[in-house]
């Protein structure tokens, strides 16, 4: 399924190497802490769904212009700099197998990275040709995403529910998507309807995303995560896997995980209550679910490459292994 990805990435090189562009550019700073942590973020980037996603979007409406190259390059600094901060916040050592930027050069360095990388977003989206909508747009879901760290912060020592997790998982992650597509439909000028269809597509691609990203951390090998795997267990976040164990089992089964949940969390136990009741099997149906969800918004909409390749990522969002 990589191939996916590196087939789309191929269709869309041009575009996705002025957004390179965009990003040297901006972190070309006379300040040399800025040029070197700034190419480190750079150096430890994923697979750039969002800006992939953000031009397929465009490209379902043959959109000809060079503002989707800005907006990729926005909506791919606030995912960057969100991450930043959430490394902070989980005092995280490790991300995609390399050390964070917090772990490397401390938090206030982390902090103030990011803070820049936000301010360029924002700059980036205002010199659009549509620029109060893309500003609005990627302030709103900045705070959603602000709003999203917040309440599971506000729920860190309680037993989150079905309901709790994936009012997290729109907030931290799924919205973001949903601007991604949305605004590269809003780019192309295109009606309402299919700008509402799109963002669809993106917010359940996202959760679809989100829900298998947190399910790897059972399935998945070190080296695959780039992390060690279980971590989220030891750090006591609950995923849906865990909190549909928590809500299927029953009698001694629940209480031993009840009180391994509160006194320690070990993995060993835990896990092995996963297995039993089909935690991980659930969570991949769920996400599949939500894939299968974001490919009907793109029902009505004229057969072309865009639609394909994004249909292609709802399902390769289920099938990756990191």
């Amino acid at each position: 399924m990589a191939n996916v990805i590196d087939e789309i990435a191929s269709y869309l090189a041009p575009d996705l190497a002025r957004v390179d562009e965009h990003l040297g550019e901006i972190l070309d700073s006379d300040t040399a802490l800025v040029r070197e942590v700034g190419k480190y973020v750079l150096s430890t980037r994923g697979k750039r769904l969002r800006p992939i996603l953000a031009m397929l979007a465009a490209k379902v409406f043959k959109y000809a212009g060079e503002d989707h190259t800005k907006v990729a390059t926005a909506l791919e600094l606030v995912h960057s700099a969100t991450l930043l901060h959430d490394d902070v916040i989980d005092k995280a050592p490790l991300r995609r197998g390399k050390p964070t930027v917090n772990a490397r050069w401390g938090d206030d360095v982390a902090i103030l990275i990011a803070d820049y990388l936000f301010s360029h977003a924002f700059s980036l989206a205002l010199s659009t040709s549509v620029s109060p909508k893309v500003l609005s747009i990627i302030c709103q879901v900045t705070a959603r995403m602000c709003e999203g760290e917040m309440f599971q912060i506000e729920k860190r020592k309680a037993l989150l529910t079905r309901d709790d997790y994936l009012r997290i998982v729109r907030g931290k992650t799924a919205y973001l998507f949903s601007a991604c597509t949305a605004l590269g439909a809003i780019l192309a000028r295109a009606p309402e309807q299919q700008v509402m269809l799109l963002s669809a597509y993106g917010l359940n691609f996202g959760i679809a995303f989100q829900i298998v990203d947190d399910t790897l951390d059972l399935i998945a090998s070190d080296d695959e995560m780039g992390k060690p795997h279980w971590a989220d267990i030891r750090n006591g976040k609950l995923t849906l896997p865990i909190i549909y164990v928590f809500e299927t089992a029953s009698g001694k089964d629940l209480k031993q995980l009840t009180e391994c949940w509160e006194n320690g969390r070990d993995p060993d136990v835990i896990v092995p209550l996963i297995e039993k009741y089909g935690g991980v099997q659930y969570a991949l149906s769920e996400a599949r679910r939500y894939a299968s969800t974001a490919c009907e918004q793109l029902a009505d909409f004229p057969l072309s490459e865009p639609v394909n390749m994004l249909c292609r990522l709802a399902d390769f969002v289920v099938e990756r292994r990191n």
